[in-house]
């Protein structure tokens, strides 16, 4: 299939039956924004993404270290570091606070920005998230922790 390239600090999560991978590090200064599915039953993999599919608004810019959390049947991105120079020899670093979902319908996919209440978290990348649901109640809580900036 179409098999990412190497890359670090990306996202992957699970669903059960295929990896979703996005972003990370190609290249110093040079990060992705793509998203590919590994599916699980015969081991394909697939971009979801295309140059067409970003300039759809809003889709999050190409970044490193932000945290990719799935549950309740959706994947959660915040935060990260993207490059602030179109050239990836400078490498200007910001850090980034912006809080995405993805809904994921087979091969079609819907990013929608989180309207939160309270302080958001402050900028960073390379932190934890986590999913917890609460058996008695069921509801689900996204905790995020540590990261730097």
């Amino acid at each position: 299939g179409e098999i990412p390239p190497g890359c670090a600090a990306y996202g992957l999560v699970s669903d059960n039956t295929r990896l979703i991978t996005f972003g990370g590090m190609i290249e110093y200064g040079k990060y992705s924004n793509d998203l590919y599915e590994l599916k699980l039953s015969n081991w394909e993999w697939k971009k979801l993404s295309s140059e067409e599919s970003k300039t759809i608004q809003p889709y999050p810019s190409p970044r490193l270290g932000h945290s990719f959390t799935f549950i309740d049947g959706k994947i959660y991105l915040f935060g990260g570091l993207e490059n602030e120079s179109r050239d990836p020899k400078e490498n200007i670093p910001k850090y980034l606070n912006d809080f995405y979902s993805l809904e994921l319908n087979g091969d079609q996919f819907r990013w929608s920005i989180i309207s939160s209440i309270g302080e958001r978290p402050s900028p960073r990348e390379s932190h934890t998230c986590v999913a917890y649901k609460n058996s008695s109640n069921a509801s689900s809580k996204l905790i995020l922790y540590g990261g730097m900036c």
